[in-house]
C-alpha cells in the first residue's frame, strides 16, 4: 500500500511539472507587446514578374482636420500611362485617422465614391492604440478599381463621413496605385505590399522612452526574395501617415537612410522615392521602417526591380509568398514546438514508474 501511495505521489509531481513547463513554454511563444511596438507587419498583396511599368500618386491629397457628421474630402488623383498600356490592376488607398465620437475611439463610419461611383474597401488595415486617452483608431483601407481606371485621367475620389452626429474622423489622404503591362515597356518584377502598423517611441525631451524603445519601433515592410538575374535598377517607395519626422529611418539589408519623412507631399502623408539598387543582395532582403521621434503609421511598400531579360524571357524569383509557405511548413504542426520540452519528462516519468513497478515484484 506504501508503495503504491508513492507511485501516486510521484505521478502527481510530474504532472505538475509537465504543466508547469507547458505554461511557461506557451508564455515565451506568445509575448505580450506595448501596442505602440511594431506587431503589424504590411502584406504582401501582389507580386509578379512581367513586362509594363508601376505608377502611384496620392494627387492632391492633404491634411483635412476633423470631418465631422456629412462633411466631405475630395482628392483628384491624376494618372499617366503609355500608349498601349493594359491595366493589371488598380488599388486605391484611403488613409485615414483619429477617428472618434466625442472623447471615445471607435472605427469611422464613411462612404467613398471614385468618379461618382460608390465602393467598399476589400481590405482594411486597422490600428489602434488600446489604452489610456486619445485611443483613436487609425487605417488603410484598400479598394479594387481596376474595372474603372483603365487609362490616363484624373479620377476624383470622395470620403463622406457617414457616423453618428459627434463623431469625427481626419483624413490624411488618398493614393491611387496602377500596376500595367506594356509589349513596349521593362522587364519588371514587383511587389506591392500594403498595411497599417502604429508606431510610437514616445521621447521625452532628455530622450527617455515613454511608451517603447526604438528598437521596439521597426516595422517589417517587405521581405522580397531577389533572382540570380542581373537587376538593373531597383526602384522603391515607402508610404507612412503622420511621420513629418526627421529621425525616422528607412532600413533596406543593413544600409539606412534618416530624413526620408520630410512632409512631402505634406505632413500627414510621407511619400519616398528611391533607387536601392546597389543595397539589394542575390537572394532574401528585408525592408523596414523605424520610427525613432513621435507617432507615425507605416501604410504601404512598392518595389519595382528592372531586370535583365533571360533567352526565354523575363527572369523569375521566389515570391516573399512562397517563402513565407516554406518557412510555415517547416514548422511542422501547430502545436508541436513544445515537444521537446514535454519529451525528456515523459522519459522520466516512464524511468520512475518502471523503478517502481521493479520494487514492487521485488518485494
Amino acid at each position: 500500500m506504501e508503495l503504491n501511495i508513492n507511485i501516486l505521489k510521484i505521478n502527481i509531481i510530474s504532472c505538475i511539472i509537465l504543466l508547469s513547463l507547458l505554461t511557461v513554454t506557451s508564455a515565451v511563444q506568445e509575448p505580450e507587446i506595448n501596442v505602440y511596438a511594431a506587431d503589424k507587419p504590411l502584406s504582401t498583396f501582389s507580386h509578379d514578374t512581367i513586362k509594363g511599368g508601376l505608377t502611384y500618386t496620392a494627387g492632391d491629397s492633404n491634411y483635412s482636420g476633423k470631418l465631422w457628421t456629412g462633411d466631405t474630402y475630395t482628392v483628384h488623383n491624376p494618372v499617366s500611362l503609355p500608349e498601349g498600356a493594359v491595366v493589371k490592376f488598380a488599388r486605391l488607398y484611403n488613409y485615414w485617422t483619429w477617428s472618434a465620437e466625442g472623447n471615445t475611439g471607435r472605427y469611422p463610419d464613411m462612404e467613398l465614391t471614385l468618379d461618382g461611383v460608390k465602393l467598399d474597401p476589400d481590405i482594411k488595415y486597422n490600428d489602434r492604440k488600446g489604452w489610456g486617452i486619445y485611443d483613436y483608431p487609425a487605417g488603410t483601407w484598400s479598394y479594387d478599381v481596376t474595372n474603372y481606371v483603365t487609362q490616363s485621367g484624373s479620377y476624383m475620389a470622395v470620403v463622406e463621413n457617414t457616423g453618428p452626429d459627434g463623431s469625427f474622423f481626419s483624413m490624411n489622404g488618398v493614393g491611387l496605385l496602377v500596376v500595367y503591362t506594356d509589349e513596349e515597356g521593362m522587364d519588371i518584377e514587383y511587389w506591392v505590399n500594403e498595411g497599417c502598423d502604429m508606431l510610437n517611441p514616445g521621447l521625452e525631451d532628455d530622450g527617455s522612452s515613454t511608451y517603447t524603445t526604438t528598437d521596439q519601433t521597426i516595422t517589417e515592410m517587405m521581405t522580397p526574395t531577389i533572382s540570380q538575374g542581373l537587376v538593373k535598377k531597383a526602384t522603391l517607395w515607402t508610404i507612412v501617415q503622420s511621420g513629418n519626422w526627421d529621425a525616422n529611418k528607412l532600413w533596406v539589408n543593413d544600409m539606412n537612410w534618416p530624413g526620408i519623412c520630410n512632409g512631402t507631399p505634406h505632413p500627414g502623408l510621407d511619400i519616398d522615392m528611391r533607387v536601392i539598387t546597389e543595397h539589394l543582395t542575390s537572394g532574401k532582403n528585408t525592408i523596414r521602417f523605424q520610427a525613432v521621434e513621435d507617432y507615425v503609421i507605416p501604410s504601404g511598400s512598392f518595389l519595382v526591380v528592372e531586370i535583365e531579360p533571360t533567352a526565354e524571357g523575363a527572369s523569375t524569383s521566389i515570391s516573399s509568398e512562397q517563402s513565407a509557405e516554406g518557412a510555415s511548413a517547416s514548422k511542422g504542426i501547430p502545436g508541436f514546438e513544445v515537444m521537446p520540452a514535454i519529451v525528456p519528462i515523459l522519459i522520466i516519468s516512464l524511468l520512475i514508474s518502471r523503478k517502481c513497478k521493479k520494487g514492487k515484484q521485488n518485494d
